[in-house]
């Protein structure tokens, strides 16, 4: 019998926003005349919009939206980008960089000899399916955002007004108040959620993000699909759009693993790594029978290891496992998030947001 994990992809598996790097080619793109603006920096200010909804209590109920989910940000950014770009264009941007971290492809490798991969991702499907099939991940076992450019395109006539108010008046206001998201707050709301007739609106409603309490739904459709109880399976995720998963896994008695991740993911994992090689996470799977004693000693010993990983206790890990560290010179953090203080907890915290920065740069620094 196979054993299942869940992967969410940006972040766990390639170091890239999909989305966030198409923000900036609006600015290059002749069809919206936006060359003037930095889009780039636009996309941080609708996802950190998003953070706002889904992190400030009671904003769902106030604004009429309870079915909005962690990630929605490719939700309100979807009808610009449906009226920049083809299929071809999101596919071609897809393949010219997958950004896998690195030893990426020999964890999988190694991983598909005992293991059902799963991916869970917000990303649109574009990214998804070319990162899945690199990875020889088959795309049934894909779950994510799908973004049909030609059948959205046809309902999508005109956004030119919807932009001036979007682009040229709120998101020029954000920069003008030093990027304040508080200054602008109210224009978004009555923008995105006030008006449910324009075409921008219309499209934008069409897009089903698979974040937050989607992507538990994933999960609980795979363990019908395999006949692997939730409590049997491992999953990782690094974000807000993950937090039901591994909520829902880490309540169920399974192994939920915030990697990389920033405060939302920690919250609601019970083991958190750091590490700059995706092999840091592969001692997990290969103990996952006896995880805790793991823990315990790796704990104990991760500042001795982490000197030299030759110093690394032989047994302790697989031998495939400890020379791999040692050729490529690194111990990654691995910690039980069970027994830890609030003290402890923040320190934790820290040390994943500086390792999520460190591997993923920009991207890094999204909810």
């Amino acid at each position: 019998m196979y054993n299942v994990c869940c992967w969410d992809l940006e972040g766990p598996i390639s170091v890239l926003d999909f989305a966030l790097e198409m923000g900036p080619l609006l600015s290059k793109k002749k069809d919206l005349n936006l060359h003037k603006y930095d889009m780039g920096e636009f996309f941080f200010m609708i996802s950190t919009y998003d953070d706002y909804i889904i992190d400030v209590p009671g904003v769902k109920k106030k604004l009429k939206i309870p079915e909005y989910q962690p990630g929605d940000t490719l939700r309100l950014m979807a009808p610009i980008y449906v009226a920049c770009f083809s299929e071809k264009d999101l596919i071609n941007l897809a393949k010219q960089n997958l950004g896998l971290l690195p030893g990426c492809q020999e964890l999988m490798q190694i991983l598909q000899k005992k293991w059902e991969i799963f991916v869970i991702s917000t990303s649109y499907a574009q990214f998804a399916h070319n990162i899945s099939s690199a990875l020889k991940i088959p795309r049934d076992h894909v779950y994510c955002t799908e973004l049909n450019i030609h059948d959205l395109k046809e309902g999508l006539s005109n956004i030119n007004h919807e932009l001036d108010v979007l682009v040229r008046e709120i998101f020029q206001n954000y920069i003008d108040n030093n990027k304040d998201l508080n200054s602008v707050i109210e224009d978004l709301n009555d923008f995105f959620w006030k008006n449910n007739n324009s075409d921008y609106i219309k499209v934008m409603n069409q897009v089903k993000v698979r974040g937050g309490k989607r992507k538990e739904l994933a999960v609980e459709e795979i363990s019908k699909r395999t006949g692997i109880p939730i409590y049997e399976m491992i999953a990782l995720g690094d974000s807000i759009t993950d937090i039901n998963m591994l909520q829902r896994v880490n309540d169920e008695g399974g192994v939920a693993i915030s990697f990389n991740g920033n405060r939302f993911s920690v919250k609601y994992a019970n083991i958190a790594i750091n590490t700059p090689n995706s092999m840091g996470v592969l001692p997990i799977f290969q103990l996952r029978k006896n995880l805790h004693m793991f823990l315990d000693e790796w704990e104990s010993n991760f500042n001795y290891f982490k000197k030299d990983p030759k110093n690394i206790s032989n047994g302790l890990i697989s031998e495939e496992c400890k020379k791999y560290f040692i050729k490529n010179n690194f111990v990654p953090e691995i910690v039980n998030l069970t027994n830890k203080s609030k003290d402890q907890f923040s320190e934790i915290i820290s040390r994943q947001e500086q390792m999520r920065k460190n591997v993923r740069g920009r991207a890094g620094s999204l909810g």
